[in-house]
């Protein structure tokens, strides 16, 4: 049976991807009790079918969640970056399509038809 980190592995090179990702944000948590003893422990937040969860976080684990947070970021913002690039694209099309005469009908207008803009 295929354990979790080999599936966690194998989808990482589906992404092209050779470092893990995590989508959520990491809260350092202090508790006082009554004595004035401080706890500090972390929770991971994240959603999960609409709903926010949050897992504890232990120590050791902490420097690595941290590393693969950022990495979610900053794939999220390559992918969001990719996009606005593709969308430019796709407006960039028609007007130089028109400029070269390439456009539907040539590079003149249809008569009767107004000017859609």
């Amino acid at each position: 049976m295929e354990s979790l980190e080999q599936k966690r592995l194998r989808k990482l090179g589906d992404l092209g991807q050779d470092r893990p990702l995590l989508a959520g944000s990491l809260s350092r948590i202090e508790r006082r009790d009554a004595r004035g003893k401080v706890t500090v422990y972390h929770l991971l937040t994240f959603k999960q079918a609409g709903k926010t969860r949050s897992v504890y976080v232990p120590k050791d684990l902490v420097k690595e969640v941290q590393s693969w947070i950022r990495n979610h970021r900053r794939l999220k913002q390559l992918m969001a970056d990719l996009s606005t690039l593709s969308i430019a694209i796709i407006r960039k099309h028609v007007p130089e399509k028109r400029a070269a005469g390439g456009g539907p009908g040539g590079a003149a207008k249809r008569p009767g038809k107004p000017n859609a803009r």
